[in-house]
């Protein structure tokens, strides 16, 4: 690495001022949902800032693992924003060079992407990761992946070209590279009796974790979201945002609709970004609704990161392998809200031959009219 220049050290020691509150109790560390994945964590990460140790701080590839959720922010007695100090610690690295990992590199080809086009394209990202040497620990899954990505890229998926139907939707980058959980998420609200109007030309929602100089699409009314990512960016920029899901819950509690499961148990992962008390709520009501038992019984209630958005490559998580032992002990599949959260935990599923199932929410439950009979086997779920 080279020197480290004058402007970089005043930034640590304006950084050190603002996290000067910091005891290191380490309770940043045990809230962060890749904590057992991490050499030393967000605490590890303060201590530096605050001893002006620049050069190690530089080189930290923790601070490219954090995927902007925000838990220890909320985790520290003392109002340190730890999430914030992250994020201007990987501005800092930017300018000055910093460790060579697949984290930082998949964050700084994702933003060059979406310099020159309005959507990330998981096809190219992943072949221009592979270039440069990180290559996907589970080979089948990025197979797969690839292979789902291709077949969008020849026939996209059809939106509307305005947003004049009844409930705008902002179905974000995985969701329209996926042709399949398209399909099932439109199945899905067109049984509830929603129209989800998709606006044109759809694009990335400029999560911080790839860019946070991205500006994220702004809209007027509130909008429908299906990925926790889009609903937070788009949250920042003073969009009002409701999951689709629960909207869809809404709908079948006023007896609009009615939910079918294509199973009589799950167990949920909500992934690191979404709202975890509401979507685990929204979750069993969903099960209730459907006549479906949720399984919570799981010590972490299945909020640890999947690796979607700190690093795809490194393989599965700590967290996710014991999600993984628990839903095998129980017999049951996993379901998430989250189709990042689906792949990698599919992946990871994959690796350990564990023959844990895991859907997406959208090929998991089927709504009908009220009144209608449900067809068995309409939605496909991908293997």
């Amino acid at each position: 690495m080279p020197a480290v220049a004058e402007e970089t050290r005043s930034g640590v020691a304006a950084l050190a001022e603002r996290c000067r509150a910091c005891y290191q109790c380490g309770r940043c560390r045990s809230a962060c949902p890749q904590g057992l994945d991490l050499a030393g964590g967000p605490r590890a990460v303060v201590r530096l800032i605050l001893a002006q140790d620049v050069e190690p701080l530089l080189a930290s590839a923790d601070v490219w693992r954090c995927s902007e959720c925000g838990a220890c922010t909320q985790a520290c007695p003392q109002g340190v924003d730890v999430a914030a100090i992250l994020g201007e610690v990987r501005a800092l690295q930017r300018t000055a060079g910093g460790p060579r990992c697949p984290e930082r590199s998949g964050a700084e080809l994702s933003a060059r992407q979406l310099r020159r086009r309005s959507s990330l394209s998981a096809l190219a990202l992943g072949i221009s990761l592979a270039a440069r040497g990180f290559l996907p620990r589970q080979r089948a899954g990025a197979l797969s992946s690839g292979a789902r990505a291709l077949r969008a890229q020849a026939r996209p998926a059809r939106a509307a070209t305005s947003p004049g139907g009844d409930d705008l939707f902002f179905a974000g980058c995985a969701l329209r590279a996926d042709r399949g959980a398209h399909a099932a998420t439109r199945a899905l609200a067109a049984g509830a009796g929603m129209h989800l109007a998709e606006p044109a030309p759809a694009r990335c929602c400029g999560h911080p974790a790839r860019d946070p100089s991205l500006t994220p699409p702004a809209f007027d009314g509130p909008v429908l979201t299906a990925c926790p990512a889009c609903e937070r960016t788009l949250a920042r920029a003073g969009t009002r945002t409701v999951p689709v899901w629960s909207a869809l819950v809404a709908r079948a509690r006023r007896g609009e609709c009615r939910l079918t499961a294509r199973g009589d148990r799950f167990v949920p992962y909500v992934g690191c970004l979404a709202e975890r008390a509401l979507t685990l709520a929204m979750m069993a009501e969903a099960a209730e609704l459907a006549g479906a038992e949720v399984v919570m019984a799981h010590p972490s209630l299945h909020a640890t990161c999947c690796g979607a958005l700190g690093g795809v490559y490194r393989g599965p998580s700590q967290g996710v392998l014991e999600l993984l032992r628990f839903a095998a002990a129980q017999g049951a599949p996993i379901v998430s809200p989250c189709l990042l959260c689906r792949d990698n935990v599919r992946s990871a599923s994959r690796q350990e031959r564990c023959g844990v199932q895991v859907h997406f929410l959208a090929e998991f439950f089927q709504a009908v009219p009220a009144g209608a009979v449900p067809i068995p086997g309409v939605v496909e779920v991908a293997r």
